[in-house]
């Protein structure tokens, strides 16, 4: 038969793996109970008879091989280990862990996917088209950039609940489902014999929901057992299931829901997939096909846990394994040394205020193209094969390998190439155009991530010199483009990593022709600006790295760092920054953009007006915060969200860190905050304190024109 893999997953109750086929005719199942799972454990010679000793006694089978356990090692004697059943692989492995007292032995291939091993086992990968006749025969490779996809049915999930205390809860009974066009009304077993029998009429293959992993699958499968009832969503019985967590990441605490996976069908929550938010379907399809991640866990991760897959990808297809718990120190520094690698990438200080006769230009993936252009790769940094090597990364003095093309690097080079071809194939046009766009998205990502993570120390291919390499390549890259770019007539008003405002009457396409020349990194003219304006930092009154707003010679306008970018601001601040913004964009320079400063003040004006009337629905101030600590752990001193967490707490709600909270601030002094979820719709609001998040979003705005919030509150009380 011929199809397309739309789902793979482990049985570990028949230790089978299970494989859903999308093909002309309909779906396959298949079943796979001859796919067994192994690790590899390699000892010191002398502790290598113990381990043999104890495997034995504990009846698992093993074998002894030959294999490289680093990217640049020869091989050398490790034992395959091959448990009983599937889920015996992990207990196993730290029960050796345990034996070799957690530093002799070192174990590899251990924490892989069930899936990602019958995928590289195969070699066959989610959404390909193959054959399958007792053998899976490929018909597509991963890096096809046309290829075929079958019809997928897709329908969305969205259920309404009766609710009793305006937030859902598992106790509240469901008032109606919608499953694509259908709707299912009644009392609530009907509706919810209605919802199977219609998931089994249409037979989706992608169930898209709004919230589905946080609450609506497990709230229907409550339900449905008060009516002595086992909800099936899927094409075969069961729901894969992971418990939520709270982690910290990138500076701030971020809540991930349990997630709901259907069998034999895609679920999609389209509330808490960063990729289906960023790239769609198409996007997460195409990441699942390169880094042979099935489709529904891609739609749960983040684009690094793809770059980490693909580079264990390409590590397996080199020969090597893949340790478990990476133990690679940074090498000894000393302080002088520390003090020339321990750096970040190279910035131009903006100029603070507004400016006309601007160029931004932008290196195409700058970090992800140095580490292809210059071999970096943990293996390939300060190689022992060679001493003398004359490739040396500048201001730092690493050398790098000349003998072999690194991990990195190899597995870098062709999403480069591939995203560059997206977006070509986006710019042309054409049905697929969208498809593409969202595919180059995608790999958008896993480009930002793939840096990142060479510092990151649980990375499994990260070393902190790569990381270091690349923002010295990066930091002489941008410094000799800015010297440049002043040769050529230009002025530098702002550089910051991979980017560089200009100022001046300089042929921008040619120097960017010639840069990509010199450098081998793709210098693209982002555009030209009529005007932009830089902001200060609030605390100093420098130029801030990564605020400022302009408009374009076509009138759009480019929006970094302010108000109506960030999500805590409630919409009605975002309104009127976004109306203000709408008149700038009309200014053809900036000296017609200083004769409108009294008009954009006046807007300001009108909306702090509006405020004061009460003319203002309460869902246009909605305040949205991130919270970042369990409700006991915040101080006790007076804290909007802190009162919004009581007033949840209070109703029997807990919020775990990391989820979002929503409120608005009311005239009420004994009850100031009130959940947005329980707002009658007729409370009265603090005109004063939104007029401060108005006139604050205005200062933001004019700021380098002399309007700070001492201004703002006389000219607008």
């Amino acid at each position: 038969m011929r199809g397309w893999i739309l789902d793979c997953f482990a049985d570990p109750d028949r230790d089978g793996m299970i494989t859903w086929l999308k093909t002309s005719s309909g779906m396959e199942r298949l079943e796979d109970r001859s796919f067994r799972p192994a690790f590899y454990v390699w000892a010191p010679s002398d502790r290598m008879q113990d381990l043999r000793a104890s495997l034995r006694t504990t009846g698992i089978a093993w074998t002894e091989e030959r294999r490289r356990t680093w990217l640049a090692e020869k091989e050398r004697d490790v034992l395959r280990i091959m448990p009983r059943s599937y889920a015996e692989l992990q207990p196993m492995a730290r029960r050796i862990d345990r034996w070799g007292l957690y530093r002799d032995y070192r174990l590899f291939n251990v924490d892989f996917r069930m899936d990602h091993r019958y995928f590289m086992a195969h070699d066959i990968f989610p959404m390909g088209l193959l054959e399958y006749d007792g053998h899976f025969r490929h018909l597509d490779t991963p890096w096809r950039l046309d290829y075929p996809l079958p019809d997928l049915r897709s329908a969305e999930l969205h259920v309404d609940v009766n609710a009793a205390n305006h937030i859902p809860t598992l106790q509240d009974p469901v008032r109606s489902i919608r499953l694509g066009q259908v709707v299912m009304e009644g009392d609530e077993a009907s509706v919810l014999d209605q919802l199977q029998a219609e998931m089994r009429r249409s037979d989706p293959d992608v169930v898209i929901s709004d919230g589905g992993d946080g609450f609506y699958l497990e709230y229907l499968s409550h339900r449905a057992s008060l009516h002595g009832m086992k909800l099936e969503l899927g094409r075969e019985a069961g729901l894969r299931q992971a418990r939520g967590k709270s982690y910290f990441t990138y500076g701030r605490i971020v809540y991930k829901a349990p997630a709901h996976k259907l069998r034999g069908r895609l679920h999609i929550d389209s509330a808490g997939s960063f990729m289906h938010e960023e790239a769609g379907l198409a996007g997460i399809i195409d990441l699942s096909r390169l880094s042979r991640i099935p489709v529904q866990e891609m739609s749960r991760l983040s684009p690094g846990t793809a770059i980490s897959a693909m580079q264990v990808n390409e590590a397996l297809r080199m020969g090597t394994l893949v340790l478990w718990k990476k133990n690679l120190p940074e090498d000894f520094k000393t302080a002088g040394e520390l003090l020339k690698s321990d750096r970040g990438g190279f910035i131009y200080e903006p100029k603070v205020g507004i400016h006309d006769d601007v160029t931004e230009v932008d290196f195409a993936s700058l970090y992800p193209s140095i580490m292809v252009v210059h071999n970096i790769s943990p293996e390939t940094i300060k190689c022992d094969c060679c001493p003398d090597s004359r490739t040396i990364v500048p201001g730092i003095g690493y050398r790098t390998c000349e003998k072999r093309e690194g991990l990195l690097p190899r597995v870098l080079r062709p999403i480069v190439r591939r995203r560059l071809a997206l977006k070509r194939l986006a710019k042309e046009g054409g049905r697929r155009a969208p498809a593409y766009n969202n595919m180059a998205k995608a790999l958008k990502w896993v480009l930002v991530t793939c840096f990142g993570y060479t510092g990151y120390r649980n990375a499994r291919f990260g070393r902190i010199e790569c990381h270091e390499a690349i923002n010295a390549y990066g930091r002489e890259i941008l410094m000799q483009t800015a010297e440049t770019a002043e040769r050529r007539g230009f002025r530098v008003l702002h550089g910051i990593v991979d980017s560089l405002w200009l100022q001046g009457h300089g042929d921008a396409p040619a120097f960017c022709a010639d840069i990509t020349r010199r450098v081998g990194i793709p210098l693209q003219l982002e555009g030209r600006y009529r005007w932009i304006v830089f902001l200060p930092n609030v605390s100093n009154g420098v130029g801030a790295l990564n605020r400022y707003y302009g408009a374009f010679e076509n009138g759009e306008m480019k929006l970094r760092g302010i108000a109506t970018r960030r999500g805590d601001v409630p919409p009605f601040a975002k309104g009127m920054q976004h109306a203000v913004l709408d008149r700038m964009a009309r200014c053809r320079d900036a000296q017609e953009y200083r004769d409108t400063i009294p008009e954009f003040v006046d807007m300001m004006r009108q909306h702090v007006a509006r405020l004061r009337d009460h003319d203002v629905p309460l869902e246009q101030l909605i305040i949205v915060k991130r919270v970042s600590r369990e409700l006991e752990e915040y101080a006790p001193r007076k804290n909007e969200s802190l009162e919004a967490l009581q007033g949840l707490k209070a109703a029997g709600f807990r919020v775990p860190p990391g989820e979002m909270i929503e409120y608005v601030v009311l005239a009420n002094p004994e009850k100031r905050v009130k959940p947005a979820q329980f707002l009658e719709g007729d409370e009265e609001y603090d005109d004063e304190r939104y007029a401060d998040l108005l006139r604050r979003a205005g200062a933001e705005l004019l700021s380098p024109f002399g309007y700070d919030m001492e201004r703002m509150r006389h000219e607008i009380p």
